[in-house]
């Protein structure tokens, strides 16, 4: 919920607003990245990368981790991942730029054996 009040000149016509920092994430996206004010409430709002829960760094990572991850695709590189194919602990899902593969991972060895191609 956003909460703000107003402040009146002598002739009560609003000549400014106060808004809670704490309501900044909720306007945020509603005001224009080159503005004064998006740039002022940046600076006000700001909080070093250390300081941020580990839900925050995760939110602010995301969309770099999901660009590497394309990249690393292109150049050959795969993604590996669990889903509901993965009915043992040695199962994983590994993925290619062009293709999807099940593999077995032996614990011991490291060795990866493919189980079968998905698509």
């Amino acid at each position: 919920m956003i909460r703000c009040c107003h402040s009146v000149d002598a002739t009560n016509l609003p000549i400014g607003v106060t808004i809670p920092l704490s309501d900044w994430p909720f306007l945020q996206s509603a005001v224009k990245f080159e503005s004064p004010f998006y740039k002022l409430m940046a600076v006000l709002t700001f909080l070093p990368f250390h300081e941020r829960s580990l839900q925050e760094q995760s939110a602010a990572l995301e969309e770099k981790v999901r660009e590497v991850e394309k990249e690393n695709l292109l150049k050959g590189s795969f993604i590996s991942y669990k889903n509901e194919l993965c009915v043992s602990a040695d199962l994983f899902i590994n993925e290619y730029a062009e293709h999807k593969e099940l593999v077995s991972v032996n614990s011991q060895s490291g060795k990866i054996s493919l189980i079968r191609k998905l698509d």
